[in-house]
């Protein structure tokens, strides 16, 4: 499962902990890369390149749909995996409309890739106890991707209300049977960052308990690579020669 947040970066969350102590409490528990950084500048290209490796020749955050590269949705989907991403307050199951706010088109990558058009895996967030749900039923998805809203995800709301929608969304995902009684990994990290783009990436899982910091130099293609890597899949574009997260990987 992949929780993306917005914009605020390392300093202002995991370097503070002062505005957000249920994040930095994942932080201390589990594996927090503190040397984590975006791969550009603004939001959709670090997006698009999370997904598929590259960012495909995107410089803004309003780059066309219809990209005809290959992405990690597609490559789940030719898997067999079954996978969603949630996006909350999208309008409706794989709109391609820019909003309306606080939904914002440019925070979900995977409307941009052809490959994933005959397929509709991004849907509106449930809540948490509608994607409780979703997880505990039998065709829970092997993939999650969780997109929060403007407000919650610190891009218009503050480092305070992005905390409390983590606490509240989160916490029940680490709880649940999905996360316990399977080798679950949940990463919760950032698109971007200001000055030097660094950001923060928390790993959770049985195996990163305990791993604490890291100071390991890694960005958005290293994400996808361990994604690919545990799922038996290709690596996409830069993944292929990305820094290795494995280790804290379950």
């Amino acid at each position: 499962m992949v929780v993306m947040l917005e914009n605020k970066g390392y300093a202002a969350t995991l370097g503070t902990c002062s505005a957000d102590p249920y994040y930095c409490s994942l932080a201390a528990t589990y594996a927090s890369y503190t040397n984590s950084h975006g791969i550009s500048h603004p939001s959709l290209p670090n997006y698009l390149a999370f997904d598929s490796g590259s960012v495909q020749g995107c410089s803004s955050d309003t780059c066309s749909t219809g990209i005809t590269a290959p992405d990690l949705g597609a490559q789940l989907s030719n898997a067999g995996i079954p996978w969603t991403a949630y996006m909350e307050s999208m309008p409706s199951a794989c709109s391609t409309a820019t909003g309306p706010s606080p939904y914002a088109r440019k925070h979900n990558p995977f409307v941009y890739f052809t490959d994933n058009g005959a397929r509709c895996h991004d849907v509106p967030y449930p809540g948490a106890a509608g994607l409780g749900g979703a997880l505990a039923s039998p065709g829970a998805p092997d993939f999650v991707w969780i997109t929060p809203n403007l407000n919650n995800d610190m891009h218009d709301g503050t480092v305070q209300q992005g905390d409390a929608w983590l606490k509240a969304n989160v916490a029940p995902i680490l709880a649940s049977s999905w996360f316990t009684n399977f080798p679950s990994t949940v990463i919760v990290t950032m698109d971007e960052g200001p000055s030097s783009n660094q950001i923060p990436t928390v790993v959770i899982s049985s195996v990163s308990k305990g791993q604490g910091a890291i100071t390991s130099l890694v960005n958005h293609y290293s994400v996808l690579r361990a994604t690919e890597s545990r799922y038996g899949l290709s690596f996409l574009g830069g993944a292929a020669t990305a820094s290795d997260m494995t280790g804290s990987f379950g």
